[in-house]
């Protein structure tokens, strides 16, 4: 299992959800490998690229077969697939891993130039998923259900979910996330990381810490298609057009 890697030119997308009712992201993320692999760049997908815990068993039928020949594309162009297993696609991780296509890891630690970056998924700093694990698979797994009734709820629960961040950001500062993932964040730069991505909230955005270090989340690519561009130790926040 490889955590630890050194590159010039990688792009982190998390979140994508592929199989799930709701998601659409297939039709954003496949033109999007197309470029990345034009311009020599390797990819992280950042947890939850794959849904298993809220999955449409047909839509994983007719979405993942065209996403894994895309990334075989993308293999053979010559370039790196790194994959960080989130709380939602962990039952793949062996699957993944075994079928070679890429490489599998809990976290990755970068260096690009003279820059150190941590990437995780983030869900172990999620209270909720930690305390209550139980509780949360289940809600989870009904969640999964009422999506596959009308699948238009979940954007009643981001519209929810962006009210209490914008309460949690007067407090926390950093992009409404819940205070463990500052935390945590602040702790990975005190490591000596200039720049941590995480992804699992679905939000979007960039903050400075008190550290100096960065904080970036690429969001989900259910909702807007951003990505982290890490280009010869620069690091960025974007969005795909």
């Amino acid at each position: 299992m490889i955590t630890s890697i050194r590159t010039d030119r990688l792009v982190v997308i998390s979140d994508l959800h592929l199989g799930n009712p709701f998601s659409n992201a297939k039709k954003k993320v496949l033109p999007f490998l197309k470029w990345a692999a034009r311009e020599k760049y390797d990819i992280c997908i950042n947890g939850d690229g794959l849904e298993i815990a809220q999955a449409s068993f047909s839509k994983v039928a007719f979405e993942v077969p065209e996403f894994f020949r895309v990334l075989g594309d993308f293999k053979r162009a010559g370039r790196e697939v790194y994959y960080v297993t989130g709380n939602h696609d962990i039952a793949l991780e062996h699957f993944l891993e075994d079928w070679g296509m890429m490489k599998v890891s809990p976290f990755l630690n970068v260096t690009s130039g003279r820059t150190r970056i941590r990437i995780e998924h983030g869900h172990i700093y999620d209270p909720f998923f930690v305390k209550y694990p139980r509780l949360y698979e289940t809600l989870t797994h009904l969640g999964g259900y009422l999506l596959k009734v009308h699948p238009e709820l979940y954007r009643a629960w981001i519209s929810f979910e962006r009210f209490t961040s914008k309460m949690r950001a007067r407090k926390t500062g950093i992009l409404g996330e819940k205070p463990e993932f500052r935390e945590a964040a602040l702790e990975l730069s005190r490591r000596g990381f200039d720049a941590i991505v995480l992804g699992h909230t679905h939000h979007p955005g960039e903050s400075t810490l008190e550290t100096g270090s960065r904080y970036l989340n690429p969001g989900s690519w259910m909702l807007t298609p951003h990505y982290v561009s890490i280009h010869s130790g620069e690091v960025s926040l974007k969005e795909w057009r």
